[in-house]
Order: structure tokens, then C-alpha cells, then sequence
């Protein structure tokens, strides 16, 4: 390994997470990892880093705004794509390529119908004439770096959104910028202004997905879920009973009675696909807090779904700017961490109401009384437990 920050992200169970620990999750999680930041900064090389993990798995892409998607293909050997006349000839290409991390470095750069292809491959297929192609042997993961403050192929919105669809943890690399210390130690070992693209590292690849495949059988605690279904449903509530989706982009300026800190013209709610995300990625960290300890350790769920969110959220265009900008200077970390402490003061209130839903939902019995208690943004839960309760019962019945 050569990326050297030791510049903390969170602490889990009182263990610090670092920038490479994000980069481990994402592997473990199979996330794809958007880094943005100025040059220098490091992106680069914890890219590098990260491929070596994966031996001759992986393919390196530096994005330019010529590059067609010809070339694309050339850089990933599916040149014969241009050529080949049916989907078995297709097919049989694309079994060839086992690339399970694909790493595009200044992916701002790229022309969108090249960035396209990129995504998928991100993904794990292909796209020909229309049709989905699998690679990567059922794992592959997409990580890229970049500025978003460089000038675009597109508009800044258009790429947002692009990259809101496709990249699932975005981080920005500059606010959590290596230690004078670890400057240090990295300018005494060499002076060597380049990236060190020299592999030194054994194949991990099987290991990881083996990881992997062992994270995704795992269940999802219950109050996990729950508070997924916050983010989701009880974030799109407002207190005069509109819905922030419905409001569209009439939010946030429809909100008249907010102040600061608080989130309803703050924060938008995420989507299902970001909340699936935001669940991945705190089951990923957990793992990696407890393989630090080297022991079973007792993490705190609440805290670990809010770190996690805190990197899904923060760049994926849930946040109102101007907000953040005239409340919070511009800091889109400093603003979640004001989400998170109104999140985490609304479910301590909850706490004694969830507690009697469930013991509803065991009862099999829909109790109006309990589902009652649920006002506001958290109507959501009334619909959760009577769901629950029904099929508890149906349980029962068969």
C-alpha cells in the first residue's frame, strides 16, 4: 500500500475509520466510489492501491474529453464488438473479460455516451445495440476520481444526476486530507512526483468476493430497516402535510416556517436505490470495524446508519445549496451532521413507541390505539407494523 491518511472519517464502536477503510467497505459492499477532489490530494493513488488487490483483474482508464467509445473498447479489448454480427459473438467476447474493478481517473473529462458505457461496466455489463452483456464473472465494481469544480462536456446538472444514478458513495477527498504527519512520511520515503502504478500486492480478488458474497447473505437488522424507511419516507414529510416529492421544485422554497437545523427545507429524502446504499454500506463498515477488533464487538446500529448515510448523502443532490451555503458555509458534512443529530433525537423519542409496535406486530393483531402513536414524519411506521402484524398472522394461519 502506498495512500498514507490517517486523518479519522468516524469512529464505530470506538474504532477510527480512515479514508482506505471507506475505499475496503465499498470493495466488501461492492459500491461504487466517486472521489472528488483537487489534484494531488490522493485520489489517484488510493485508486491504484485498490486495484492492487485484484491482480490482473482490473482495468486503469484516464478520461478525456476525445475519447469515443472506440477507444473505449480498445482499453477493455472488446474492439471485435464493432465487428461481431450476432448476440452469441457478442456474448462470447464479452465471457472473455474478467475485469472485476474498473478505475477511471478524471471521469468528468469523458464525453456522457462514453461515461455511459462506463457506468455499466461499473455495474457489470456491457450494453450493445440495446442489449445488456455481462462481465466480471458477477462482481465488478466502478471507482473514479475527479474535480467537480473543472469545466464539464456538460452541464454540472447533467452530471449530477448522472452521477447520483450510478456512483453510490461520493467522498470528497479534500476535506479529509492526509496529516501533515502522514505528508511527512510520504515525502521522506521517495520524491517521486508520480503515481505508483507498480504492483507489489498478492491477488485478493477471490478473498473480497468471498467477503463480499458472505455480506450480502447476511440479514438486515430490523432497526436498520426502520431507519431506511426514515430517510426514505419520514424525510419527505413536512409539518403542513405536504410531501417534498409531491412539492417537486417548488421545494424548498414552499417551506416558509423552518429555521436552522432544521431539515425539512434542509435535506430531501433519499431514494430507494440510495437507501439500499446507505444499508450496504453500514453493513460493510460494521464488518470492517469488527475484523479491527479482531473480536465481536457491539456497534451501535443507529451510528453506524448515520455514518453511512453521511457518505451517501452528502454529494448525491439530496442537500438544498443555498441552505448549506448561507447555514453552514458551504459544508455539506458539517450540514448532515445537523441531519444526524435531529435523526437521532426523533428516534430516541420513538424508541418506546417502536417497542410497542412490535409487540403488536408478535400479537398478530392490528391495535389502532399503537399505530396512532405514529404522527408526523413518522406516519410511515403505521404501515410498516400493520404489514407486519398481517403477515405474522398469515404465519400463524398456515
Amino acid at each position: 500500500m502506498i495512500y498514507k491518511n490517517s486523518t479519522e472519517l468516524m469512529q464505530l464502536a470506538g474504532y477510527p475509520v480512515y479514508m482506505s477503510d471507506i475505499a475496503d467497505a465499498c470493495l466488501l459492499g461492492r459500491l461504487n466510489l466517486f472521489m472528488i477532489g483537487d489534484t494531488g490530494s490522493g485520489k489517484t493513488q488510493l485508486a491504484r492501491d485498490m486495484m492492487d488487490k485484484f491482480g490482473d483483474k482490473t482495468v486503469y482508464i484516464l478520461g478525456r474529453n476525445d475519447m469515443d467509445t472506440r477507444e473505449l473498447f480498445q482499453q477493455i479489448n472488446l474492439e471485435k464488438l464493432k465487428t461481431a454480427k450476432t448476440s452469441a459473438e457478442i456474448k462470447e467476447l464479452t465471457d472473455k473479460i474478467n475485469y472485476h474493478l474498473v478505475v477511471v481517473d478524471e471521469l468528468p473529462n469523458c464525453v456522457p455516451s462514453v461515461r455511459g458505457q462506463l457506468f455499466n461496466l461499473f455495474d457489470g455489463f456491457v450494453e450493445v445495440n440495446g442489449k445488456a452483456y455481462p462481465i466480471g464473472r458477477g462482481y465488478s465494481i466502478g471507482v473514479a476520481a475527479g474535480n467537480l469544480g473543472q469545466k464539464f462536456t456538460e452541464s454540472s446538472n447533467d452530471l449530477g444526476r448522472a452521477l447520483k444514478d450510478r456512483m453510490h458513495v461520493i467522498i470528497d477527498s479534500d476535506y479529509f486530507s492526509p496529516k501533515p504527519s502522514d505528508t511527512l512520511e510520504i515525502l521522506a520515503e521517495n520524491t517521486n512526483p508520480r503515481v505508483n502504478f507498480q504492483s507489489d500486492g498478492l491477488d485478493q480478488s477471490e478473498e473480497i468476493i468471498n467477503k463480499h458474497n458472505e455480506l450480502v447473505k447476511q440479514s438486515t437488522p430490523f432497526e436498520k430497516l426502520v431507519l431506511a424507511n426514515y430517510l426514505v419516507h419520514g424525510l419527505d414529510y413536512c409539518n403542513n402535510g405536504m410531501s417534498k416529492r409531491k412539492l417537486k421544485d417548488q421545494w424548498p422554497a414552499a417551506i416558509t416556517s423552518h429555521a436552522k437545523g432544521s431539515d425539512e427545507a434542509l435535506v430531501l429524502p433519499l431514494s430507494t436505490r440510495a437507501a439500499k446504499s446507505t444499508i450496504r454500506l453500514s453493513q460493510a463498515l460494521d464488518s470492517i470495524v469488527q475484523g479491527k477488533a479482531g473480536k465481536p464487538v457491539d456497534i451501535n446500529l443507529l451510528e453506524s446508519m448515520m455514518q453511512a448515510y453521511k457518505f451517501v448523502a452528502a454529494y448525491s443532490g439530496v442537500l438544498n445549496d443555498a441552505s448549506v451555503d448561507a447555514n453552514y458555509s458551504g459544508d455539506k458534512y458539517k450540514t448532515l451532521d445537523a441531519v444526524i443529530q435531529t435523526t437521532q433525537a426523533q428516534v430516541q423519542q420513538q424508541e418506546d413507541n417502536i417497542r410497542a409496535g412490535l409487540e403488536m406486530v408478535k400479537s398478530r393483531k392490528v391495535n389502532q390505539k399503537i399505530l396512532d402513536r405514529f404522527t408526523g414524519r413518522w406516519t410511515f411506521m403505521r404501515d410498516i407494523l400493520t404489514y407486519l402484524a398481517q403477515q405474522e398472522g398469515a404465519k400463524n394461519e398456515n
